[in-house]
């Protein structure tokens, strides 16, 4: 929203999920954002009748990121894009949350993808796509990070020359394998008789938003093989955040940390505005 605000265009709506104790915080920044300038906000469920009045308005451009709703079709009104930002690489890590995915699997890679709105969920052709090595021991947060930016230099890349992306989008190839569900809660239960890499992966995909908006997440995680007799998930340290846990077959120790929900700088918006978009 930054970027578009910094650029010149009119927002004309935002559309976000119903604001919840779990909410992202990036998402509560973007609404109060878009409180402070007098954007709308709608909270429903998307429709067609939405759509059409995003066109009567002169609507040029509908951009997604992050949004649990599916989108009605566009194609065909005067509304020229409609683009989705997607924190992986498709066509791999198609589905509504990647992220911790792609540290459970051990990726070597992983990146950012603006595609083509589409009937099917993250299968619109591809305008844009940049990646970034991983090393092995980032977490959440570090992937937040890396893609926040990622998704705003590929969107200000796309800005300067729309026209000729749009034209030069590749069609997604994707195998069944490839689209990652909604993961469910036991799947980030972790299980301290597993193999220590496994445990490490585990914790480094966790991310907890408190319901006062400060955030938990696990930092500095270190595993070695060591002989001991306590049983799995047996606690020997837990000081300042930093915490000494039993495994199976040795032992983890990590940092158990929380941060404030970021709080951003807004912006006014212009006077003179041209392009005019719908935030999703």
């Amino acid at each position: 929203m930054q970027l578009l605000i910094q650029s010149g265009h009119e927002i004309i709506t935002l559309f976000s999920n119903t604001p919840e104790s779990n909410e992202y915080d990036f998402t509560q920044n973007v609404s109060k954002q878009a409180e402070l300038l007098g954007i709308p906000i709608r909270r429903s469920y998307p429709t067609k009748e939405d759509i059409k009045h995003l066109e009567q308005k002169g609507c040029d451009m509908l951009l997604s990121a992050g949004y649990p709703y599916k989108i009605p079709e566009w194609q065909g009104t005067g509304i020229r894009y409609g683009i989705n930002i997607h924190p992986s690489l498709l066509p791999e890590g198609a589905g509504p949350m990647p992220l911790p995915f792609i540290i459970t699997k051990g990726l070597k890679k992983s990146g950012v993808t603006l595609h083509e709105l589409s009937p099917e969920w993250d299968a619109g052709n591809i305008i844009l796509q940049e990646s970034f090595p991983l090393f092995g021991s980032e977490n959440i947060e570090d992937l937040l990070t890396k893609k926040q930016r990622l998704a705003v230099f590929l969107l200000r890349r796309f800005l300067e020359s729309p026209e000729i992306y749009w034209m030069n989008s590749t069609p997604q190839i994707r195998q069944d394998e490839q689209y990652w569900p909604m993961p469910n809660t036991g799947e980030f239960v972790v299980d301290y008789t597993q193999e220590l890499e496994i445990i490490s992966r585990c914790m480094r995909a966790h991310r907890y938003i408190n319901p006062a908006g400060d955030i938990e997440f696990i930092s500095n995680v270190y595993f070695w093989e060591h002989l001991h007799n306590f049983a799995p998930g047996t606690i020997l340290l837990q000081d300042d955040g930093i915490n000494l846990i039993a495994a199976q077959k040795g032992l983890i120790r990590f940092k158990l940390e929380r941060k404030p929900s970021p709080k951003y700088d807004f912006f006014t918006l212009p006077k003179d505005t041209s392009k005019k978009l719908s935030n999703f």
